[in-house]
């Protein structure tokens, strides 16, 4: 193997199980050892502003429909789906719903982002964490916009090829990430960048975006 194999293997094949490990304990830890730590105060009460709530609710929903993207696109045997619709129109129609919801998405990030940055009153507050976790995001839906318009202009095999990825990984297929090492450096790193985030995520304010929604349904059903 040679030094590229060698990162390919474990960049996409050996870092998505680390990643979901670190994930699931740290979540684990975190709603049962520190759960008053998870609904952190917002900043809308350190200084409200009407930027927070069209930045906060157009990155909220978009990046819920990104992430489902993601899930039900990699994730759906072709055997599911190719009775109703071909490869082909799938791929267009991850093209078409990725654009919108990323477009949406990064604008709401970039809008929190200037504000995490610039406001006075919400820098002084802010924590290392916060500032990290809102640029990886930043950097991750611009890196998934430019993945997307290379999807644009590549084959079918190589949108295909992402696919086979991902349904390798969940079945523990020991060489999936053969199925992407010649793929654009621009979808490896948007790969890599979201699996740090998959890691971080538990120790950071984004645990709020799993908990709330659990929380609503353990309330709905105590009444």
């Amino acid at each position: 193997m040679t030094i590229s194999d060698y990162l390919n293997n474990f960049f996409l094949g050996y870092l998505p199980y680390i990643a979901l490990g670190v994930f699931a304990a740290g979540f684990i830890y975190r709603a049962v050892k520190r759960n008053n730590t998870i609904q952190a105060t917002s900043s809308q009460f350190i200084s409200n502003d009407k930027s927070i709530r069209w930045g906060s609710t157009l990155f909220h929903y978009a990046i819920i429909l990104v992430f489902l993207g993601h899930i039900f696109g990699l994730l759906t045997p072709e055997w599911l789906y190719t009775w109703l619709i071909s490869n082909e129109t799938k791929r267009l129609l991850a093209i078409s719903m990725g654009s919108l919801s990323g477009i949406a998405a990064l604008i709401g990030i970039t809008i929190l982002a200037l504000r995490r940055f610039t406001n006075i009153r919400v820098r002084a507050t802010g924590q290392l964490q916060d500032y990290i976790i809102v640029a990886l995001l930043l950097f991750q839906i611009a890196l998934g916009l430019w993945g997307t318009y290379i999807t644009t202009q590549s084959p079918l095999e190589d949108y295909m090829a992402m696919e086979h990825w991902a349904q390798g990984i969940v079945i523990f297929e020991p060489d999936s990430w053969k199925y992407i090492a010649h793929q654009s450096w621009v979808y490896k790193l948007h790969i890599i960048n979201g699996f740090l985030i998959f890691i971080l995520f538990p120790f950071t304010k984004l645990m709020h975006m799993v908990m709330v929604p659990v929380h609503f349904v353990i309330d709905y059903f105590r009444k």
